[in-house]
């Protein structure tokens, strides 16, 4: 099995979008109880911007694990790892990603 945190092996279509579905629900959940927990009583609003913090934290760290797994899909479809560089790119990179977990595995 290989590690979700290593660039190293190939992952197939299915692998790959419940990865991205999983960081996807990991940030959102982080956000979310981050909110919720600074926003619950008055006397702790004006820690809220704690909760914007730890959800960028679990954003760049989201976003370097699928850089990651970027890397293992575009080895799997044979393409070039300078390629992952469009996740850098706003609005292009969602449609990367659809991309990546569109096309076939390359034999």
């Amino acid at each position: 099995m290989d590690s979700f945190l290593s660039s190293e092996g190939r992952i197939g279509q299915v692998a790959f979008i419940i990865r991205v579905v999983v960081l996807a629900a990991i940030v959102a959940l982080v956000f979310k109880f981050g909110i919720d927990y600074f926003n619950h009583d008055e006397e702790h609003k004006f820690l809220m911007p704690l909760a914007y913090f730890f959800g960028i934290v679990a954003s760049i760290i989201a976003l370097l694990i699928l850089l990651m797994q970027v890397l293992k899909r575009l080895r799997d479809m044979g393409k070039g790892p300078f390629w992952s560089v469009l996740l850098l790119v706003p609005g292009l990179n969602v449609l990367f990603v659809l991309y990546a977990a569109a096309m076939p595995s390359k034999k």
